[in-house]
């Protein structure tokens, strides 16, 4: 019997293409709505012969060693975020959205007009110039699948969205003061920055040891909560190399972050309404920065008009010795 290993990867939208939708929708003066699709993977059609055990209590009498052969996909089944977006996928085709070669949960389709897609499993956000192009499409969705129209974006993945006539304001508060009350901070006093100027964190090797788990816990909170603050990404890339083995000093380093969160939870990111749709990039890197292997850390950040909507700070992975060196 042919042993076939099914495809079980699905893309998701990315932050970045998300934030540049909202940013490109409030400069062009667009609201942004928001679909539900309700029991998604339910639709999701299987390529693969698959089969699975009866369900405990609904066994057949006489034909309990039986087994039944899918026909579509189910809820905890490796294939079914991949069937789901094929399925998604075939629908946009064939209402002639084109699918963006770079990014493919996003979708766009013109007819003089303009409308945007983008998919985050089943949640859809779309935008667009033209109010009939917006009713077709949920009307088509909704004969195809079983939606929920959620109206304008209010709530998305954990992040809040604002919009109003001056823009489009997300933040992150609410999961912000959800962090600290998890971790015992939220009575904590509040600080001005994440980290002290110039301070170098380091492995800390003599230093006494921490329960990792815990620290796993509150660095991984921290970077989901760098969706809508790029003045975290420095501190959480930071304390974030210290996973294996944190200690009393790293643990006060996140500490740290979260006194600053505390003094910071209403801050966010604000795109501003009729803006010029100008994409500007800044980088930077500490060169040799990390005082044990001498790494640099380089960052980035693109803004559409007067909002960023990507950003990055990452450790460089190796180290190259230059020409002189290799000579000498």
């Amino acid at each position: 019997m042919e042993l076939i290993i099914p495809k079980s990867f699905a893309p998701v939208a990315r932050w970045d293409t998300i934030r540049m939708i909202l940013a490109l929708a409030a400069c062009r003066g667009w609201d942004v709505y928001q679909l539900d699709v309700k029991s998604a993977f339910l639709h999701g059609e299987l390529n693969e012969v698959v089969f699975i055990e009866q369900p405990q209590g609904y066994e057949i009498k006489g034909a309990e060693d039986e087994v039944y052969r899918l026909k579509k996909a189910l809820y905890g089944l490796k294939q079914a975020p991949r069937a789901w977006y094929n399925k998604l996928e075939s629908y946009f085709i064939k209402e002639g959205f084109e699918r963006c070669p770079s990014e493919h949960t996003l979708f766009t389709k013109t007819e003089g007009k303009c409308l945007i897609v983008s998919v985050y499993v089943d949640d859809l956000i779309f935008t667009g110039n033209n109010i009939t192009m917006f009713e077709r499409f949920k009307n088509s969705m909704k004969q195809e699948f079983d939606m929920s129209d959620l109206g304008r974006m209010k709530y998305f993945l954990g992040v809040e969205v604002v919009q109003h006539s001056g823009g489009i304001f997300i933040n992150q508060r609410k999961y912000a003061n959800e962090v600290l009350e998890r971790f015992g901070m939220r009575n904590c006093n509040p600080v001005k920055n994440p980290i002290i100027p110039g301070f170098k964190l380091v492995k800390d090797e003599g230093g006494v040891s921490v329960d990792a788990m815990t620290y796993k816990q509150m660095v991984g909170s921290l970077m989901y909560l760098t969706t809508t603050r790029p003045d975290l990404a420095f501190v959480v890339s930071l304390i974030s190399r210290f996973m294996e083995r944190p200690t009393e000093l790293h643990q006060q380093a996140v500490k740290r972050v979260l006194r600053y969160i505390k003094g910071t939870t209403e801050l966010g990111i604000f795109y501003k309404r009729g803006e010029e749709e100008k994409l500007v990039a800044y980088s930077d890197s500490d060169y040799a920065g990390d005082t044990e292997d001498r790494k640099s850390t380089s960052g980035y950040a693109f803004l559409l008009s007067s909002g960023v909507v990507a950003w990055s700070s990452k450790k460089q992975p190796v180290v190259t010795l230059s020409t002189t060196e290799l000579s000498s």
